[in-house]
């Protein structure tokens, strides 16, 4: 079965570890390590001028992010893509991150949508790409896709950015990353192998 446009597929999911340590025992050395987002997964679908968006759970929540619509027509690079992503509420003031709770109101909202994007806005926070012009990227390296990624998206903080990530060997700069993340109001770490496939609903 071939990845299409607009058919949503299920996200690749991780394992959990007590430590940096065995974070590298298990993925090997060197390994990417990126934000773990304090939000909800985001699987984009973009094909020309239509952008289709998926929840982890395959739901379509196009509607409830108009402006996630126009971050992806306006910043992504490309006419056939899919995405993975984490979308992540700030206060429009302050700019300060909040918990999933308080966005997870948005997903649901059929209604006063404009009114909840200015109360709630969004950030989407880009770590992965599965399909590129008319390529599957599901079997490439992950290091491959990364940096694809960089290259596609043009990052506008508040907006749409890929995601805060570091390729490293060693466990204090990894320790500093997961301080860093967590000051910023994020969950903590993924740690990632460079050259993993992209396995859709397998927890790898």
């Amino acid at each position: 079965i071939s990845l299409q446009i607009g058919k949503p597929i299920k996200a690749m999911l991780a394992q959990k570890v007590t430590s940096i340590k065995d974070g590298f025992e298990a993925l090997g050395k060197p390994c990417a390590v990126e934000y773990k987002y304090d939000g909800f997964r985001l699987i984009i679908h973009k094909d020309k001028d239509k952008v289709i968006l998926f929840t982890r759970r395959l739901e379509n929540v196009t509607k409830q992010f108009p402006e996630v619509v126009e971050y992806i027509k306006k910043y992504v690079k490309g006419k056939f893509i899919i995405l993975d992503s984490e979308a992540v509420g700030f206060d429009a003031k302050t700019k300060e991150y909040k918990p999933f709770q308080d966005i997870s109101q948005r997903i649901r909202r059929k209604y006063d949508i404009e009114e909840m994007q200015k109360k709630l806005p969004v950030e989407v926070n880009v770590f992965d790409v599965l399909f590129y012009e008319g390529k599957s990227y599901l079997d490439k390296p992950f290091k491959e896709r990364t940096e694809l990624v960089r290259k596609i998206i043009e990052n506008h903080p508040y907006k749409i950015i890929h995601s805060k990530q570091i390729i490293t060997s060693d466990e204090e700069s990894a320790k500093k990353f997961y301080k860093k993340s967590l000051e910023d109001r994020q969950e903590g770490i993924m740690m990632k192998n460079l050259e993993a496939p992209y396995k859709p609903g397998r927890r790898v």
